[in-house]
């Protein structure tokens, strides 16, 4: 069983405007992706730009999702509907915040996205989608709840912001899901400790490839930022009773913080991820009993 995950396309709308190069690095990622053969295709986010203001690069981002032809899960990030529930310091122009449902969204409307969690099985193991934003507006932690109420295997959950600082030094040592979801990461971070089953927590956001304990029993995975950069993916591969991840590079830059932000060059592995963050091998907690009803 095997399971892709991209995030962080940043699609805009020709002529680019943030990201001058996304478009045609996409493009060219395209026969790569799909010769993965991946059962799943998560997408954990930032699908655009300027997606909370504009439908339009939301379309094109479905456009391409669907070129490649996989099954696939979706899920917004700030970038597309906006993450807080007040907005006005934050992003205005990139990142309005929309103040209705997420089904009422732009992102919403384009990916026919009703409810904030998703779950797919996928043989031994279930993969969960969770939407959030500051304040939950649309009560994903208690769908969650229930969706893996429901469930009895091995979990991997999918959301867009990390909820462990990824780096020790640089910009990312004080950058990630604090800005965006600092009353409500804390509550999903707590509901994942008290769920063993919850192997992965697979997220993206900070652009940088990074695998850290987030809970004794659950390993925090960011895929890189496909189209801006760290050009790069995961590969998550199940089968006898473990999961095996993977990065892979992609057609774009391989830097992102280090070019965009005015500060001393790091070194090689700040995007990338030294090599036990690119690659390793988790057991599985097996199935637990279901008591009969």
């Amino acid at each position: 069983m095997r399971i892709l995950h991209i995030s962080d396309l940043h699609i805009e709308t020709e002529p680019p405007r943030m990201y001058v190069t996304v478009n045609d690095c996409l493009e060219r990622e395209v026969s790569a992706l799909r010769r993965t053969g991946a059962d799943l295709m998560i997408v954990s986010g930032d699908l655009t730009t300027y997606g909370g203001g504009d439908p339009a690069p939301l379309r094109l981002a479905r456009e391409w999702i669907e070129s490649i032809g996989l099954p696939y899960v979706v899920l917004p990030g700030n970038h597309d509907l906006g993450a807080n529930a007040e907005r006005g310091e934050h992003f205005p122009e990139t990142e309005p915040y929309e103040d209705v449902p997420l089904g009422g969204t732009n992102f919403g409307t384009v990916f026919g996205a009703a409810e904030p969690v998703t779950a797919v099985d996928l043989g031994p193991i279930r993969v969960v989608t969770v939407a959030m934003r500051e304040g939950d507006p649309d009560g994903a932690l208690t769908r969650l709840e229930a969706v893996l109420d429901a469930g009895s295997g091995p979990v991997l959950l999918t959301g867009h912001y990390p909820l462990q600082t990824v780096r020790e030094g640089g910009i990312l040592a004080g950058f990630g899901w604090e800005q965006f979801l600092p009353g409500t990461g804390p509550t999903l971070r707590s509901l994942i400790a008290s769920r063993p089953e919850i192997a992965v927590y697979a997220c993206g956001h900070v652009h940088v490839s990074s695998a850290l304990q987030l809970t004794p029993h659950c390993l925090q995975v960011t895929a890189g930022g496909l189209g801006p950069g760290a050009s790069s993916y995961r590969l998550y591969d199940v089968e006898n009773g473990s999961l095996a991840f993977w990065t892979c590079l992609g057609q774009g830059p391989m830097t992102f913080w280090e070019r965009e932000v005015p500060f001393p060059t790091y070194g090689a592995d700040y995007s990338l991820g030294s090599p036990a963050e690119r690659s390793g091998v988790l057991r599985l907690r097996p199935a637990r009993s279901r008591q009969p009803t």
